[in-house]
């Protein structure tokens, strides 16, 4: 069934005309009412969808107004009639997406581990993420790791993330330090703190990583993966050294905005990571991968420590981090 606008002003003043003033003449309506007669046409169109209007006896051609209480139960069952094609329809759709969402899960495709299904590819993993998303009904919890959050992806997210707050999901999100640096992460992850989601912050993390309750993990950007991929867990013991792993970095992790503990030589842990990071012998441009920032910002962060330490090369750098404890 077709439906039909609702009445507005304009077109009450339409029928009100008719019902009081007996006026039927489009022209003469449009300058009673002070409007065009294209907009008096309009309006006597909807009222006659609407059962408002009727055909005159009287005079043939013309058409009168309904009384309003009669008007009033015609709507009444129209807009019934409309409420249960609705929720029909409602009831259809809910069984058929039932249904394919049980096939899908049925069909899910192992990755060679108990409990574990690969994803492959952007399409797929949104579409598990999504299902995720509305499942979850007690705590989510996430790395961030390399690059910066789109203002699309931060649009496409916010409803989920409204509709699982409103449920009393708990979130808490740990992500790179370098966030500090991207306006629009930085944003989100305050408009997540504001609504009372639990953010740090961390040198480093070891990939992308959603755990959903205790139901489910989902792990992407591992070494290797020359494509965007990810692996879904659902088996309980490899969730839970997930959720494990989880709160070894949450316990020293930095609050969004906070002080953190104070750190020797008065390095934030970022520097302290990179310090460290360069120690192991990493080339620059693995630290930078590592600590999300690019490698000017990296080798910029180096001088700046080769300059606080006195050092003249990096070899020296590391000779007196170590002899002052910093690393």
């Amino acid at each position: 069934m077709d439906e039909v606008s609702s009445l507005d002003q304009h077109t009450l003043g339409v029928y009100r005309a008719i019902l009081f003033h007996k006026e039927h003449d489009p022209e003469r309506l449009a300058k009673l009412l002070s409007c065009t007669t294209e907009q008096v046409t309009e309006a006597l169109d909807l009222l006659t969808r609407l059962s408002l209007l009727a055909p005159s006896r009287d005079t043939p051609g013309r058409m009168r107004a309904v009384n309003p209480s009669l008007g009033l139960k015609v709507l009444l069952q129209r807009e019934e009639r409309e409420l249960a094609s609705r929720q029909q329809r409602i009831e259809q759709n809910r069984a058929a997406l039932a249904a394919l969402a049980a096939e899908y899960t049925a069909s899910g495709r192992s990755g060679g581990l108990d409990g574990a299904e690969h994803l492959d590819n952007v399409d797929d993993i949104r579409t598990r993420l999504e299902a995720l998303a509305e499942s979850c009904t007690a705590e989510s919890l996430a790395f961030h790791p390399g690059k910066a959050l789109t203002e699309e992806s931060v649009e496409a997210g916010r409803p989920l993330n409204e509709r699982a707050m409103e449920r009393g999901v708990r979130f808490r999100t740990i992500y790179l330090d370098s966030v500090a640096g991207d306006r629009v992460t930085r944003a989100h992850a305050q408009w997540m703190a504001e609504r009372g989601s639990e953010i740090r912050t961390s040198p480093t993390l070891p990939m992308r990583l959603l755990i959903v309750d205790t139901a489910a993990a989902v792990v992407a950007g591992l070494p290797g993966q020359a494509r965007p991929s990810a692996l879904l867990f659902s088996s309980q013991p490899v969730v839970l050294a997930m959720r494990a792993l989880f709160e070894a970095y949450w316990e020293h992790a930095s609050p969004l905005d906070g002080p953190g503990d104070a750190l020797p030589g008065g390095l934030t842990p970022q520097e302290r990571k990179l310090l460290q990071l360069l120690a192991s012998g990493l080339t620059d441009e693995a630290v930078a991968r590592a600590l999300g920032i690019g490698v000017r910002t990296e080798r910029r962060i180096v001088a700046d420590l080769m300059e606080r330490l006195g050092a003249s090369s990096r070899f020296e750098a590391g000779v007196q981090a170590t002899r002052r404890e910093w690393i």
